[in-house]
């Protein structure tokens, strides 16, 4: 495994109260950091923790005892588990944040610190259909971000934040348009997939095996840079969820295989559980693919470990054509 370990942290609401799109603004300037106006946010998304609040789907978990997903490490398909291909560990310890309930093996994601800031980059990012291929190409940068390297003066600094700053580098990732599964399954490591803004998606550990949603420093989007990844999600991002987003399923990205990544929801409106998808932490069913309503496997986003991919179905794309090694500035 190739990440540091940053923290992370979110003030949210798990309302479906209304939020302009985070992610609608392609981003503005040349990538240096602006603080520009808030973004519009209803009275009912509050935080007391971040410089801006973001609005959560409804869901029926705990939202201050999330099942801690450290060392849920799996060989196999397995429901609320991680196949990686590479055992993790080697790096250095990290201090147990509060907001991590060791006693329990919980967490809260109402009282996570989040990195302060609202940075706004010049994003870019364009999926085509070329024949039998999805084409994801991009500059890694997000629409917006909290400000990295983190600073001293920050209260999520004393949480082992990650010293990177963001940069901009090439994603270029061919997919199928089509997918279809393999054989067998396949194991993870360590990016599973592209968001629809073009931010690398990594799997739900750090480096060490730790649960990266509960224990790494992120912003306000749940994002966070390193090296080689660039700036990258372990879990969900407000910040790729429109305002309908929050009450209708909706694609949010691609696996590396090629299968749809989505915002799934059962019949009371609550974002889609652990228990309602397979090992690989995905189903069959239909949502919105190529612009059709179509009867497909897809993964799905929880807010419960392992958050996204827990295996491919599919024959992965290589996780090169997405993560950042090489640098080329930001742009």
């Amino acid at each position: 495994m190739y990440r540091r370990r940053q923290v992370l942290l979110v003030g949210l609401c798990a309302s479906l109260a209304v939020l302009a799109a985070c992610s609608s603004s392609a981003g503005r300037g040349s990538g240096n950091a602006t603080q520009p106006t808030a973004p519009t946010i209803s009275q009912d998304c509050t935080s007391t923790t971040t410089d801006q609040a973001v609005c959560m789907p409804a869901s029926s978990l705990n939202l201050d005892a999330l099942p801690l997903g450290s060392g849920k490490i799996s060989t196999s398909p397995e429901a609320g588990y991680l196949w990686v291909c590479q055992a993790p560990g080697g790096g250095q310890s990290v201090q147990t944040p509060p907001w991590v309930d060791t006693s329990t093996q919980t967490w809260s994601l109402t009282k996570k610190v989040a990195v302060k800031g609202d940075v706004r980059w010049h994003k870019k990012f364009k999926a085509s259909h070329r024949g039998t291929e999805e084409v994801l190409v991009g500059n890694g940068l997000p629409a917006r971000s909290g400000k990295f390297p983190v600073s001293p003066s920050d209260p999520a600094y004393p949480y082992n934040p990650d010293p990177t700053a963001i940069t901009a580098h090439t994603v270029d990732v061919t997919l199928p348009y089509n997918p279809v599964k393999a054989a067998s399954p396949q194991c993870v490591s360590p990016v599973v997939g592209v968001a629809t803004n073009g931010i690398p998606i990594d799997d739900g550990f750090d480096e060490d095996g730790n649960d990266a949603a509960a224990i790494e420093t992120q912003d306000v989007c749940h994002g966070h840079p390193n090296v080689p990844n660039g700036y990258h999600y372990h879990s969900l991002s407000p910040c790729l969820l429109s305002k309908k987003a929050l009450t209708n399923t909706t694609q949010v990205g691609w696996a590396l295989d090629g299968y749809g990544i989505y915002v799934e929801y059962n019949s009371q409106g609550q974002l889609l559980t652990d228990a309602d998808l397979d090992g690989c932490h995905g189903r069959t069913s239909v949502v919105r693919w190529h612009g059709k309503e179509t009867d497909i496997y897809h993964y799905d986003m929880t807010m419960e470990f392992p958050y996204t991919v827990g295996c491919f179905v599919g024959t992965p794309a290589p996780a090169s054509d997405v993560i950042g090694i090489g640098y080329s500035g930001a742009s």
